[in-house]
């Protein structure tokens, strides 16, 4: 999306730029001073995305969130990098009365349709799939470690893993980008140092996965390559939507993706939540 007409005015943050959010890395290193500040409006989710509808649904209606403020000689860069997050087909620039300045700040468009009002602040870590799914994930797995003929094991396991993804494309939006490049943004979590070293720690044997639509290709697993391991992890979920034959292997394959990839992923969470505090520093950087 575009630049604010003004970049020389701070920035309000209430989603995923404020401090502690799994947006705020990417302008951490620019920020001069946060400070707390309210807005007038009402804060919305749509789609589980925060999103602030400048007409309060009552006179007395306050977002909370924190007023960054840039280096004359960075604002550009910040809002260069805060607009590359930031999907335009959910978020416009206005300027408002940030407590006592003015600040620019991304409010939704057509804010009322499709969403509903925040019930608390906006906070990812309260993500239910960040928190609860985990915990459904942790509990199939131990639940159904053993094969059955009638498959039903295998299938909740199935259905395990693409919950543990769908938690880790939450992440990896939040984290690179709103938009809809699924590939792109989690190719991003091979990157981390975090996920490096939470991978070479879980230690899983090097093996390997064809993909189903293309047989004669195939995906390797080797801890020592953070971008080969993350593709086999994402091609066991691809193929679990195109059944294929083996299943008691595709059963003891995925008891081996969940053993290692769930406790992988609670690593980098945690991880980056604590980066994403002021003077938190992200593990192996």
């Amino acid at each position: 999306m575009e630049l604010p007409p003004r970049t020389d005015l701070p920035f309000f943050a209430y989603g995923v730029f404020k401090p502690g959010q799994l947006g705020y890395h990417r302008i951490a290193d620019l920020v001069v001073r946060a400070d707390p500040a309210t807005i007038a409006g009402t804060l919305r989710i749509r789609d589980g995305l925060p999103i602030v509808d400048p007409e309060a649904d009552s006179g007395s209606d306050q977002v909370a969130g924190h007023v960054l403020h840039f280096a004359e000689t960075t604002r550009k860069e910040a809002y260069s990098r805060i607009a590359k997050l930031e999907p335009d087909k959910q978020y416009r620039w206005i300027e408002t009365r940030a407590t006592n300045l003015n600040a620019n700040v991304l409010v939704g468009r057509s804010p009322k349709k499709g969403s509903v009002v925040a019930e608390e602040e906006w906070d990812a870590a309260r993500d239910p799939l960040f928190t609860s799914a985990l915990e459904v994930v942790k509990e199939t797995l131990c639940a159904n470690r053993d094969f059955a003929w009638d498959m039903k094991p295998l299938f909740r396991l199935q259905m395990a893993y693409l919950l543990l993804w769908s938690s880790i494309e939450r992440y990896v939006s939040l984290r690179y980008h709103l938009g809809d490049r699924v590939t792109e943004k989690v190719n991003h979590l091979a990157s981390e140092p975090v996920f490096a070293e939470a991978l070479i720690q879980a230690g899983p044997a090097k093996r390997e996965v064809f993909r189903s639509h293309k047989p004669e290709e195939k995906a390797v697993l080797d801890s020592a390559n953070p971008r080969k391991a993350l593709d086999y992890y994402y091609q066991i979920r691809s193929n679990i939507t195109h059944r294929g034959k083996g299943v008691v292997q595709d059963h003891e394959r995925l008891v081996k993706c969940l053993d290692e990839l769930l406790p992988i992923f609670r690593t980098v969470l945690d991880s980056a939540f604590r980066a994403a505090m002021p003077g938190g520093r992200l593990t192996g950087r």
